[in-house]
This record gives structure tokens, C-alpha cells and sequence, in this order.
């Protein structure tokens, strides 16, 4: 453990009502101090947050500028960050049109660091949803390849960024793996569990429901045999209030429900969700959080697609039908929570080794990056200008094609054209034809003719 004090700044969307989100930051805090002693961690997001309205303080990206120069290190994520769709949450942008959306709370950050020669690390980020834009792709190989240490948190995001450095990438798992650390669910509650426990009546043992869409299903089967889970609560619970996510989505009419007036911390969710018996839902670290715990998870998820792949090996998922409603004695005998399964364990001592190499990074004497990044601001008239003739190019090569196309599509249509005035042509003249004295003459003639064929050898 060092003596010296440490200033980190960790950069994501900690400004969002999302739970995943704001794990992060208390992730990193704990594990950051355990290993370099006292270190103040500076969040950075789009908006300021501050307590006690929020979890913890945040800065806004705004202020990043005046402030980089003093960081020891700077972190970009977890979660899914690196992207570049505008769709990230409802109503979600930047403090100012000047920060590029959503580039500015992690890629604009990292180049800021590596300006300033601050140390710089990847915290297990995700980006397998999306790819690099041509414009954008300079910039991310640049941020990449002066990094400290580059981890993300799946392989489908190491393929992703893998062609555009030749660092190292290390695949770790999410970091909400280590999730217990935050918690001692072996020992006596928090207090603030205790008071819930005690104004909303879960003393004895509840399951925990993500409250989103697609579990009408569920909350029917709930219903249903309301009698024989009569000893159970159902604590409707939100997981991302900044994604749409309300308490009166899930369980009107169905008894035992359990609806919290108030969006509890960070860790108080954690601490709900793993003192819990089963979670029903779909959110990501609802699942780590349970898995960490021992916690059954049913959902009607699919573990093989994106992000939750990294899941599938996870004992303790159980595949809700799909109607969303399980047969009774198959769901109960499944209740209660176990010792986390072995690939659980295993995730969070390799959790544990990232943090390790994030440590070693941040302590390491590195080569200065502001010279690189100097050189490279020199080169990027050079790299816009080459963009664009590239983007002349491509759009005459598309005009060039849509022109070849509208002249197949004009020859297609004229050869159709002639095809159909053949075709009515020949129905003419076999109208004429069937119409005509010598047609109705001979009708007998054939009538005959086919007659003697049928009943021939």
C-alpha cells in the first residue's frame, strides 16, 4: 500500500438512475484504495450530481478540462461505454452542444488524459453493440495505443477494438463481480436494510421483481397461486429509473407486493437483492449481483446474445417459459439462496486480478504522451481532409451505382412492357381465332379426335 495520496478520476454515465452505472465508482473506490492507500476518486459524468440527492458527488465532463492536469490516472468505465449511437438514455446529452454526444464522457476524457500525460487504463468497458465510425476510428486507435492497460469485458468487444491497436486487450469480467466486497451479507443487515425491513414488512423472506415490461406473464402466475405463496412478499424494485422503469409496471392486484417510496442507494439495492430468496427481470447487474450471492435468477432473457453470453457458464439462471409463467413446484424447489457456483468465484478473483494490473499501471513510470498526441494533432487536417475526399468518392461511387440501377431498372421495365404487348397481342389472335366460322366447323372434328385418343392403346 503506498503513502502517498492519489488523485484518479474514473469517467461513465454515473449521472443516470441506473443501477449497474453507479456501481462502478464504489467498485473502483474499494478496490482502488485497498491496493494504493488513500485515494480520492474524481467521477466524472455529462451532469453534476452531489448528496444528498444523489449517491456521491459527480463533476461534470465540463470541468474536466481545468482539471486533468492534476490526476494520477484516469479510468474510462465499466459498462457498456464505448459507443456511438445518441440513444442512451431518454432525454440524456451533454452539458453543452460543444461535447460531442456521446464521445464526450469517454473518449474526448481519454484523449484529455493522454494530452496531459496522465496515466490511462480501460476499466473492462463493452463495446460489441457497434462499431467505429471512419471519422472516429484515428481518434480511438490514438487513445488505445497510448493507453496504460486496455481490458474490456467480453471477447465480442476485444474483436471489436482489436483492429485498430496492437496493445495487448484483456478480456475481464464485469467488474460488479466483486460485488460482495461492498457487502457482508454473512454478518448483521445495514441499518438502512433494517429500517426498510422494517416499514415495508420483509422480515421474512421476498423475491425480488425487476420492475419493467414482459412480466405480465409472471405477475399473472403470482396471482394464480397467491394461496400457496402466501408466505412470500414481492418487492417490486427498479433498476434503471433513467430507462423507463417504475414500481406500478409489475404486480397491480397481485398480493404481497411491495412498492419502496423511494429509489434506495446504490448499495442498499445491492444488499435488497442479495438478503433476497429469487430476482425475476433481465437487467445485467441484476444478475451479477444475484449470482454473486447465491441468489436464484428466472428469466425469459437470452444468455446467448451479446453482453450476457459472458453468463452462460453461470449455475442458478433458470429459463422462465415463454408466456413468463413456470409450473408452481418446478419455481419453488428452485427458491433460496446458495453458495455462489464455481464460475462465479472464479470471475471475481479474475476481477480481482484487473484490479491488480490497474494498480501496477497507475504506479508505473511510463513514457510522456503529450509529445505523441502533439505529433497527432499535426496530422489531423491531413486525416479530415483524406476523410473527406473518401466521402467525395463514396458518394459519387453511390451515385454512380443508384445512375446503373435506374438504367437496369428502365431497360427491365421497357423489356416487360414489350413482353406484356406480345402477350396481348397473342390473346387477340386467339380470340379472333376461337371466335371464327371455320373454329365452330371443326369443334366436332376435334371433340372426336380427342375421344379416340383417350380410349386408345
Amino acid at each position: 500500500m503506498e503513502s502517498r495520496a492519489w488523485e484518479i478520476g474514473i469517467c461513465g454515465t454515473f449521472d443516470v438512475g441506473n443501477y449497474g452505472d453507479l456501481l462502478f465508482p464504489l467498485l473502483a473506490e474499494l478496490e482502488l484504495r485497498e491496493r494504493l492507500g488513500a485515494v480520492t476518486l474524481h467521477r466524472f459524468s455529462y451532469n453534476a450530481k452531489s448528496p444528498p440527492d444523489w449517491p456521491y458527488a459527480v463533476t461534470s465532463v465540463a470541468a474536466l478540462p481545468e482539471m486533468i492536469h492534476r490526476l494520477d490516472g484516469l479510468l474510462i468505465g465499466g459498462g457498456f461505454l464505448i459507443r456511438f449511437d445518441k440513444q442512451v438514455a431518454p432525454g440524456y446529452g451533454p452539458p453543452s452542444p460543444d461535447i460531442h454526444h456521446p464521445c464526450g464522457y469517454w473518449l474526448t476524457p481519454a484523449l484529455l488524459a493522454l494530452q496531459h500525460n496522465v496515466p490511462l487504463v480501460w476499466n473492462a468497458p463493452g463495446m460489441h453493440c457497434n462499431e467505429s465510425p471512419a471519422w472516429a476510428s484515428p481518434l480511438l486507435e490514438m487513445a488505445l495505443t497510448q493507453s496504460r492497460y486496455i481490458s474490456v469485458r467480453d471477447d465480442r468487444s476485444r474483436q471489436a477494438l482489436a483492429p485498430l491497436t496492437a496493445k495487448p486487450i484483456s478480456v475481464v469480467p464485469d467488474t460488479g463481480f466483486r460485488m460482495q466486497r461492498l457487502l457482508d451479507l454473512a454478518g448483521p443487515p445495514s441499518a438502512e436494510f433494517a429500517r426498510l425491513r422494517g416499514t415495508y414488512g420483509l422480515d421474512g423472506p421476498y423475491i425480488v421483481i425487476q420492475a419493467t415490461l414482459g412480466l405480465e406473464g409472471f405477475a399473472a402466475f403470482l396471482k394464480e397461486y397467491a394461496e400457496r405463496l402466501r408466505n412470500l412478499r414481492f418487492l417490486v424494485l427498479p433498476i434503471g429509473p433513467a430507462l423507463g422503469e417504475r414500481h406500478e409496471i409489475v404486480g397491480a392486484g397481485v398480493p404481497g407486493v411491495v412498492r419502496l417510496a423511494e429509489w434506495p442507494h446504490p448499495h442498499v439495492i445491492a444488499e435488497l437483492i442479495g438478503r433476497s430468496e429469487a430476482v425475476i427481470g433481465h437487467s445485467y447487474h441484476l444478475f451479477i449481483s444475484a449470482l454473486t450471492a447465491g441468489v436464484p435468477i428466472f428469466t425469459r432473457q437470452d444468455l446467448s446474445a451479446g453482453k450476457y453470453s459472458a453468463l452462460q457458464h453461470c449455475s442458478g439462471i433458470f429459463a422462465l417459459p415463454a408466456d413468463g409463467a413456470p409450473d408452481l413446484e418446478w419455481f419453488l424447489v428452485r427458491l433460496g439462496r446458495k453458495a455462489p457456483s464455481t464460475a462465479v468465484v472464479g470471475a471475481a478473483e479474475a476481477v480481482g486480478a484487473h484490479w491488480d494490473r490497474i494498480a501496477d499501471a497507475l504506479r508505473a513510470k511510463g513514457e510522456p504522451t503529450a509529445p505523441v498526441l502533439n505529433r497527432f494533432w499535426q496530422s489531423v487536417p491531413a486525416i479530415l481532409e483524406q476523410a473527406s475526399f473518401a466521402d467525395v468518392a463514396m458518394a459519387a461511387a453511390a451515385h454512380s451505382d443508384a445512375a446503373a440501377q435506374r438504367q437496369a431498372l428502365d431497360e427491365a421495365r421497357a423489356r416487360l412492357a414489350e413482353a406484356s404487348a406480345e402477350a396481348e397481342a397473342l390473346r387477340a389472335q386467339l380470340a379472333d381465332m376461337m371466335t371464327s366460322r371455320s373454329w365452330r366447323l371443326t369443334m366436332p372434328l376435334r371433340f372426336a379426335g380427342r375421344h379416340l385418343l383417350k380410349h386408345g392403346d
